[in-house]
C-alpha cells in the first residue's frame, strides 16, 4: 500500500533480492529524476556541446558509469535547447548506454538491431562506430520506424538505417550477416516504472509468461544472424529473474554461445562476480539508473 505496487510482485521481489533491496527500489520508482543524455560524437566535440548547454541555462553533471552520460536539468524544454535540435544529444538512459559500451562495436561492423525503437541504441552503436560499417535499426510497426528514422535525421548519423521487420520472424538472407546483434526485448518493463508508473498497475503474471515466449523466440532468430566468433547482446529493461538471468540459462544450454565478461567495458563501480561471468542486473535504488539486465554472448567459431 505505501508504493502502491502489487503484493504479488513485491513478494517475488523480496524473495528473490531480500527485504531491503526490494523496499530501495519501490522507494526509488516515487524519486524525481534527472533527464539522462548522451552526448554524441560524431562530427560534434563533447566539451563544446557541455558549454553550449550551460550557456542556454542548462545545469549539467556527469552521469554515473556512462562514458558519455550526463545528466541536465534546469532547462524549460529539449525542443528549446540548440545542442538536441542539431543533434548533438540524445535522451538516453545510463543503463540503456552500458548496451553499447558493452558491445564495443569496430568500425566497419555490421550490425542488427532487432527491436531498436525509438533508436538509442542502434544510434550510439553507430556513433562508436565512426561512421563506418552499417546499423540496420529494425522494429515491426511503421510508426516505430518512424520514431526511429525521426532521431537518425535529427543526429545526421549516415550509417544507421530504419526499416520495418518482425523480429519474431526468420529473414533467411540475414542468417550470419552480422558482426553484432542487439536483442533489446519486449519486456515487462518493471525496471522503469519510475517513468512509466503505469507499468506497475498493469503487471500480470500469466503476461509476463507470454512475454517470454515472445522472448525466445526472438533470441533464437537472433542466434542466427550472428557471424561465427559474433557477438550478440541480451538486453531487457526489467528486474527479476524469470526475464533475465532464466532466459539466459536457457539459451546458452541450447544454442552454441559462450557468455564474455563485461569488465573491460564497465565502470569498475559496476564490476562484481556477474558482471566477470558476462551479464549484469542493474537495480533501481541500488544502483543510479534504471532497472536493466545486459549480456554479452559470443558465437563459436
Amino acid at each position: 500500500i505505501r508504493y502502491s505496487m502489487p503484493s504479488w510482485l513485491v513478494e517475488q521481489w523480496c524473495e528473490e533480492f531480500g527485504v531491503e533491496t526490494c523496499e530501495s527500489m519501490l522507494d526509488s520508482f516515487l524519486q524525481h529524476r534527472k533527464t539522462t543524455v548522451r552526448i554524441c560524437r560524431t562530427g560534434h566535440d563533447v566539451d563544446q556541446t557541455i558549454v553550449e548547454l550551460k550557456k542556454e541555462g542548462a545545469v549539467v553533471e556527469k552521469a554515473p558509469y556512462a562514458l558519455d552520460g550526463y545528466e541536465i536539468s534546469g532547462y524549460d524544454y529539449l525542443g528549446a535547447l540548440s545542442s538536441f535540435r542539431n543533434g548533438k544529444i540524445q535522451v538516453q538512459d545510463v543503463s540503456s548506454m552500458l548496451v553499447a559500451q558493452a558491445a564495443n562495436p569496430q568500425s566497419g561492423y555490421q550490425v542488427l538491431d532487432l527491436c531498436a525503437a525509438p533508436g538509442g541504441k542502434s544510434l550510439h552503436v553507430a556513433d562508436l562506430m565512426k561512421g563506418q560499417g552499417m546499423v540496420e535499426a529494425r522494429d515491426v510497426t511503421e510508426y516505430k520506424v518512424g520514431l526511429i528514422q525521426e532521431n537518425i535525421s535529427r543526429l545526421g548519423l549516415t550509417n544507421v538505417q530504419a526499416i520495418v521487420r518482425d523480429a519474431t520472424v526468420l529473414y533467411p538472407e540475414d542468417v550470419e550477416r552480422a558482426d553484432l546483434v542487439l536483442a533489446d526485448v519486449p519486456c515487462s518493463g518493471y525496471g522503469v516504472i519510475g517513468k512509466k508508473p503505469d507499468i506497475k498497475y498493469g503487471a500480470d503474471r500469466e503476461k509476463q509468461q507470454s512475454l517470454m515466449e515472445l522472448q525466445r523466440k526472438i533470441l533464437t532468430n537472433a542466434a542466427s544472424y550472428v557471424k561465427k566468433g559474433g557477438t550478440l547482446i541480451y538486453s531487457t529493461c526489467t528486474v527479476g529473474r524469470a526475464e533475465n538471468l532464466d532466459q539466459l540459462l536457457w539459451f546458452t544450454e541450447n544454442f552454441p554461445f559462450q557468455l564474455e565478461s563485461l569488465n573491460p567495458y564497465l565502470s569498475p563501480d559496476l564490476h562484481s562476480e556477474t558482471t566477470e561471468a558476462g551479464y549484469l542486473q542493474l537495480i533501481p535504488g541500488i544502483h543510479q539508473c534504471d532497472g536493466f539486465f545486459l549480456a554479452k554472448l559470443r558465437k563459436n567459431t
